[in-house]
């Protein structure tokens, strides 16, 4: 049911029955949460504290000639990624801004300024686009993989912050190995979502 929104997460007795959505319920014994920035919303109606939150980040498209750039840069914090086609990508702030995905004037002229100082064959070159994402910030940027404790048939793959597009064939397959019960491709201890503690 791609770009179906989920609601909610259905439970009983701690046993995860299925998902609510906008069209109804979908009856599933096993659902992998990998909602992004909103696992955290997700799972808190569920009462299960997760430590994500949305991080936001500004970018920038230029069109350049093809050729301008000629490699992926990465530098305090920020990075130009050229394509073939001549465009370059440069990104990205990192925002405490919640879930407002709005792209702002000022943070389009400061990311401007930092990539033609960097890269002066940008001066001349048009912004294409601006945009703003929210990525699944985690602590130390650690993702979430594996059971969720108190509820049988609940996974997690999230959390990854700015390395998802990076970690998703390691993370994707470390879930898959965990909820098909395989041994898994790596040791899966440092991602799992402790337990929460009673006093």
């Amino acid at each position: 049911h791609e770009g179906e929104e989920v609601l909610d997460l259905e439970t009983t007795d701690g046993c995860l029955q299925g998902v609510i959505t906008r069209r109804g319920k979908i009856r599933a014994g096993c659902v992998l949460v990998a909602a992004g920035a909103w696992s955290g919303d997700l799972l808190a109606r569920q009462g299960v504290e997760l430590a994500v939150a949305p991080v936001k980040g500004q970018m920038i498209l230029f069109r350049t000639p093809p050729g301008s750039i000629q490699r992926i840069t990465l530098s305090r914090d920020r990075y130009i990624i050229p394509r073939r086609d001549g465009r370059v990508l440069f990104g990205s702030t990192l925002e405490q801004a919640g879930f407002d995905r709005r792209a702002t004037t000022e943070v389009r002229a400061s990311l401007r300024n930092i990539a033609v100082a960097r890269f002066p064959v940008l001066e001349n070159a048009p912004i294409e686009h601006h945009w703003a994402g929210l990525r699944p910030g985690s602590p130390a940027g650690i993702p979430f993989i594996g059971p969720v404790p108190g509820i049988d048939g609940l996974w997690l793959n999230t959390g990854h912050y700015r390395n998802g597009v990076v970690l998703a064939p390691a993370s994707a397959r470390l879930a898959a190995d965990l909820i098909l019960g395989r041994d898994p491709i790596l040791p899966p201890a440092a991602y799992r979502l402790a337990a929460p503690r009673h006093e």
